[in-house]
């Protein structure tokens, strides 16, 4: 199931893939008007985030119009994607759905899977460095703001109330509703299956560029450092003073990070 929208420069594809539990992904994948087979970058949203996050949609338009092709996914039970907010909103899952994603867009006739980028933000970032554990063939990775587990960052704070209630309650930022996270998420992701410093020590062949915020008030900067500083790879440490977990409404700093992120990806991809 697809539907596509055309822009100048690149088209964007509407798609709806399965995951391993049969369970359909709401995909967006911005398509370089280009001819043959082209780079492509991954992008991986955080906790409680979707494909339309704005300075996500931001960064794959940039990379599109640079000839790069740009995957979005909105994990399984939340947002327009299939499945049940308190049973299938999983880190694992999103993990698993990764993997659905890579598998079907890997095989399609106009991607070079040579040359194979990830990006990801907060707990999406987390997710990008597993995944390119999982991955030996990706060649670029970046990451921003993303923390090493749950207990390290802003959420830790709310631990004992999420606990005895088994629900953590959030307003969404895709439509303003209340939705609740079940504490079998947070257990989940900061299970020992999804160590991430263990996992960074063995990313030994892309490139990586870690992204991090002093006014990041959610994920301090030191999380993400330990990442950076786990990394195998060749790296780069980006600690940006003004930049806060949440940038996209700010034009001056949205500008700044996701062009940086853009000249990235087109340096060691393109």
């Amino acid at each position: 199931m697809s539907s596509v929208t055309l822009d100048m420069t690149y088209k964007t594809k509407h798609l709806r893939i399965k995951n391993s539990k049969g369970l359909y992904l709401a995909t967006e994948i911005d398509i370089p008007g280009k001819q043959g087979k082209l780079p492509v970058v991954f992008i991986f949203h955080g906790f409680t985030g979707y494909k339309e996050g704005a300075d996500l949609v931001d960064i794959a338009h940039r990379l599109a119009e640079q000839g790069i092709v740009a995957v979005r996914f909105t994990a399984s039970g939340f947002g327009d994607s299939e499945g049940i907010l308190s049973d299938d909103y999983r880190f694992s899952n999103q993990r698993k759905d990764a993997e659905s994603i890579y598998s079907y867009v890997s095989k399609l006739p106009y991607i070079d899977s040579t040359k194979m980028g990830v990006y990801g933000h907060s707990m999406g970032g987390k997710l990008a460095v597993l995944f390119s554990y999982d991955h030996a063939d990706v060649q670029a990775l970046c990451i921003a703001s993303a923390p090493v587990e749950f207990s390290g960052t802003s959420y830790g704070d709310l631990e004992e109330e999420w606990k005895k209630k088994g629900y953590f309650e959030k307003v969404s930022g895709r439509d303003g509703k209340t939705i609740r996270v079940s504490y079998e998420y947070r257990i989940d992701a900061d299970s020992t299956r999804h160590d991430v410093l263990e996992a960074a020590r063995h990313v030994v062949r892309p490139h990586a560029l870690v992204i991090a915020g002093k006014a990041d008030t959610e994920v301090p900067w030191q999380e993400t450092e330990k990442i950076y500083s786990s990394l195998g790879c060749s790296k780069e440490f980006l600690l940006i003073k003004e930049l806060p977990h949440k940038y996209a409404q700010y034009f001056e700093i949205l500008n700044k990070v996701n062009q940086r992120i853009t000249d990235f990806f087109v340096t060691y991809l393109r």
